[in-house]
């Protein structure tokens, strides 16, 4: 296994060292909540996930995969300062059907490497790493969390999906109302053992974007609708792209519905990617109350890349949380037509956390 550059050696020691802390706290105040990560004294929390899924897309043969292992780590220096780090291994081992097992390229990834400063009680300075802030999806990455197995092809390989600099953050309330925003930049840097992915844009250049979102209770209800903006020069391009969208998060009446709507234009005007989702997480404990945790997930999709064919699909899911430290999802997916990230199947995925 190769790390790309100093940089990432450096990261990466830096984040081991971070892990190996809490270790040598001694025993005493150590706590272990399953599901929940450990805590240990001065501030220190650790915690991580392994997740297995199997694939069984219409056009391909059937696999299964350990999808990724995570560990994030987070130290709360004072009341005001604190750091936080996550490491995540993919593409370890595949067992395909007709082939057996296959070692992958063990992709290792520092996904956020942050120190964050709390400067007002409304505003938050954050130096480093960190997901790029836009729209409702890319900031949950962490594969117990998400509702389905994969997530929704107009929030993948759009925008740069790491930002690294400094982001700033505000949330506050006015008159009723819920008001976030963020500012981010100047750069993209993924910190990855592996090269650059030919299907994937470029994780290194320059990269300047913000989001706004306001939201208010609709009697029972709560609305939230955010705006995202960001203008990306990768390494080696000529010009800039750009990227923008509208999001809304609404819960109402025990249901969670979020949706994203993004288009990207490249430095030659040409839109290269535009779609959206909608999606719908309905509670089902309700209807089979010996079974805690259940939800069932429902998703509508259009997704077109530059001038090509429009995908229109959509997603039949299962979400379910047995016991605290286990996940199960399950989803099927159907389309009018096979796209890059927009493939028909089924998948499962079983995710362990500690």
């Amino acid at each position: 296994m190769r790390l790309r550059s100093l940089g990432s050696w450096c990261a990466g020691g830096a984040l081991v060292l971070a892990l190996a802390v809490p270790s040598l706290a001694g025993s005493d105040g150590i706590r272990w909540d399953p599901g929940n990560g450990l805590t240990a004294p001065h501030g220190f929390w650790l915690a991580g996930d392994l997740t297995w899924q199997v694939d069984r897309l219409e056009h391909e043969p059937a696999q299964l995969e350990l999808k990724d292992v995570s560990l994030l780590t987070r130290w709360d220096a004072s009341d005001r300062l604190s750091f936080f780090g996550e490491i995540r291994l993919d593409d370890a081992i595949t067992f395909e059907n007709g082939k057996g097992a296959e070692s992958g390229e063990w992709d290792l990834t520092v996904e956020r490497l942050y120190a964050e400063a709390l400067l007002t009680p409304a505003l938050t300075l954050r130096v480093g790493e960190v997901y790029t802030p836009f729209g409702l999806w890319n900031v949950v990455r962490r594969a117990p969390l998400t509702w389905t197995t994969e997530r929704p092809a107009i929030t993948e390989s759009v925008f740069p999906e790491h930002a690294t600099g400094l982001s700033l953050l505000y949330q506050a309330t006015w008159h009723g109302w819920s008001i976030d925003a963020t500012t981010y930049g100047p750069a993209q840097d993924k910190l990855s053992s592996r090269g650059a992915d030919p299907d994937e844009l470029p994780e290194t250049g320059l990269m300047f974007g913000g989001r706004a979102a306001a939201g208010h209770a609709l009697g029972s209800a709560f609305l939230s609708v955010g705006l995202n903006a960001l203008g990306f020069r990768p390494r080696g391009w000529s010009g800039w792209g750009t990227v923008t969208g509208a999001d809304l998060d609404l819960t109402v009446g025990g249901h969670h519905v979020t949706g994203e709507f993004t288009f990207r234009i490249s430095p030659d005007g040409r839109v290269t990617r535009q779609g959206l989702y909608l999606q719908d997480v309905i509670p089902l404990t309700p209807l089979v109350p010996v079974v805690h945790e259940l939800y069932g997930v429902l998703r509508f999709e259009e997704f077109q890349q530059g001038h090509g064919p429009t995908g229109v699909g959509g997603l039949v899911g299962l979400w379910w949380r047995p016991i605290p430290p286990v996940v199960l999802r399950t989803d099927y997916f159907f389309t009018n037509r096979t796209l890059a990230h927009f493939e028909p199947g089924f998948k499962a995925a079983v995710s362990f956390m500690f």
